[in-house]
């Protein structure tokens, strides 16, 4: 009996464990999402002290319960009210409790839109020869205004120019409330050049927030200026940039009265290309014997070409401090469209480009400037220097080849020949047998120059005439004046039989266009020229690149 007990009370337990009717049903949460940009507010409407956070449109948020006009949520796990006319339900299967019943679907995502949000931090572009290159990072959450769609990636303004973000990192908004949070400061517009990795800021609920982060070298322009900040342009909004995180555009990066040693010239150049990528580029057309870079500096976007070179004698580096003033000062005026003694620059360099060669001979310069310790070969250039270790008065290369008579112009009769590496005057073994001189040669070729200046030391003297005849002598010549009326120095008349050699020899020769040798200062000697006298050779030459470029396009 106690047996067939039990067996009942188990039976019963079982049936009475498998009704549904005796245990409620847990319900299944209700994810809802915001229909348009919006605030989620830490406590219900009419609290005195309530706190709102932006929150973007679409976003997923947890439904909680209805509170009259708003509903109560929970988003990244905090409980909040959102405006209920802001939501839409996502589980259309469990319809929402009474007023909150809304939508029954939400909306397919937007396919394109004025506006667009980032939901994750994404890599920002440049554009820059035509190639991507990255410029720092947008960050999720940020709305920001459209500017177009170009090959996958989304546009938008940025600073004075354009950046890019992948069209696959963004979603589209239809509209949208871009945040301020930037003074609107005094007008400032420069160009300035990233520093270091920055941050883009904006106030937000009275912090400064970062909205996006820009890597070392990027440049832009400023619109304007607040205390410790410049205030930039990005997406339809505006940005604070910490002063101390960028440099700022001065139009002076050479200094024309110090000595400028190789690599003083080539950080001025990348300097001069940073600052003015628009007309601007540097090439390497060759190495020196030491294997020092060769470099050419194109100035303009023309199509006429003019080439000025420097420095093919080593004592006479002070031509390279005049063409790279040149250079310095003509940039800046194109980006502010000045003129110099006349001169409209930007509309000179629409129209040409002016290539400047400013250190022919760097292993040369070196030794004059630093001693035998700044060549490869020590032992080499002080056997050669005759045992002295004063170079003042070395002209040649580092192998005691003289470059300005390498050239292949009546070569073969160049007077005062030593026969052996010189400090000067050396025609070397052959024809363009220097690493520098070839490299000058093949660079004019590739290009079509319509005139030529090569720039020595000195004497106050212009030598023009190569064998020239006819009108090739007469429009020479018509343009040979003009170039000493400007310097106020002096033609060297025509010659018989000239000595040949010389860059512009061989330019004048070949290439059958004007070339000219313009000797600066007063003569010194076999020494390079004081710095004394550059002011009064820069006010006799400043404007011959302007004045020979403007030539080409009358």
């Amino acid at each position: 009996m106690k047996n067939c007990s039990l067996l009942l009370f188990m039976i019963l337990s079982i049936s009475l464990f498998i009704q549904p009717s005796t245990f409620e049903a847990e319900e299944a949460p209700v994810y809802m999402s915001t229909t348009v940009d919006t605030v989620f507010y830490s406590s219900p409407a009419g609290t005195e002290t309530r706190a709102g956070v932006p929150i973007p449109a679409g976003t997923t948020i947890l439904f909680i319960s209805n509170e009259e006009e708003e509903t109560k949520v929970e988003w990244e796990g905090q409980a909040g009210f959102i405006e209920t006319a802001h939501l839409v339900q996502q589980d259309t299967s469990s319809p929402l409790p009474e007023q909150n019943a809304l939508a029954a679907t939400p909306e397919p995502p937007l396919t394109s839109g004025a506006y667009f949000r980032l939901m994750s931090d994404a890599e920002l572009f440049e554009k820059k020869d035509g190639k991507m290159v990255k410029a720092g990072r947008l960050l999720s959450g940020e709305a920001w205004k459209k500017k177009g769609v170009e090959n996958g990636y989304v546009s938008f303004i940025f600073g004075n120019g354009t950046a890019y973000v992948k069209e696959s990192e963004i979603s589209y908004l239809a509209s949208a409330t871009l945040a301020g949070g930037v003074q609107s400061g005094k007008a400032y517009r420069n160009k300035v050049q990233v520093r270091k990795t920055a941050g883009l800021l904006y106030s937000k609920n009275g912090k400064l927030t970062t909205m996006a982060r820009i890597v070392p070298g990027v440049m832009f322009e400023t619109r304007a200026a607040y205390g410790d900040y410049y205030i930039i342009s990005i997406g339809g909004r505006s940005a604070y940039l910490h002063k101390s995180d960028a440099a700022l555009y001065t139009g002076n990066y050479v200094d024309p009265y110090k000595i400028i040693t190789y690599s003083q010239m080539v950080k001025d150049l990348k300097e001069l290309i940073q600052w003015h990528p628009d007309i601007a580029s540097l090439e390497t057309i060759g190495k020196s014997v030491d294997g020092r870079d060769l470099y050419a500096l194109k100035l303009g976007t023309g199509k006429e070409e003019v080439l000025i070179n420097a420095s093919h004698h080593a004592r006479e580096h002070i031509t390279t401090n005049v063409v790279m003033e040149m250079a310095d000062q003509y940039a800046h005026l194109y980006k502010t469209n000045g003129k110099m003694n006349g001169y409209a620059v930007q509309s000179i360099l629409k129209k040409t480009s002016l290539y400047f060669v400013p250190m022919v001979n760097p292993d040369g310069v070196s030794l004059v400037q630093l001693g035998a310790n700044s060549a490869k070969n020590k032992a080499s250039v002080l056997k050669i220097n005759g045992g002295s270790a004063n170079f003042s008065a070395w002209k040649a290369n580092v192998r005691g080849v003289d470059l300005n008579r390498q050239y292949p112009a009546t070569w073969s009769t160049i007077c005062c020949n030593p026969g052996k590496p010189s400090s000067q005057n050396y025609k070397g073994p052959k024809v363009l047998s220097e690493p520098e001189a070839k490299a000058m040669y093949d660079f004019t070729l590739k290009h079509s120059f319509k005139t030529s200046a090569s720039y020595h030391s000195s004497g106050q003297i212009i030598f023009w005439h190569f064998h020239q005849s006819g009108s090739r002598k007469t429009r020479d010549y018509a343009l040979a004046k003009k170039v000493s009326a400007k310097t106020g120095y002096s033609l060297v008349a025509p010659r018989s039989n000239p000595s040949g050699g010389g860059f512009n020899d061989w330019f004048i020769q070949n290439e059958k266009k004007p070339g000219f040798t313009i000797e600066v200062s007063p003569y010194v000697g076999n020494r390079p020229v004081p710095l004394v006298y550059f002011s009064s050779i820069w006010k006799q030459n400043n404007t011959i690149g302007l004045m020979l470029a403007n030539e080409t396009i009358k």
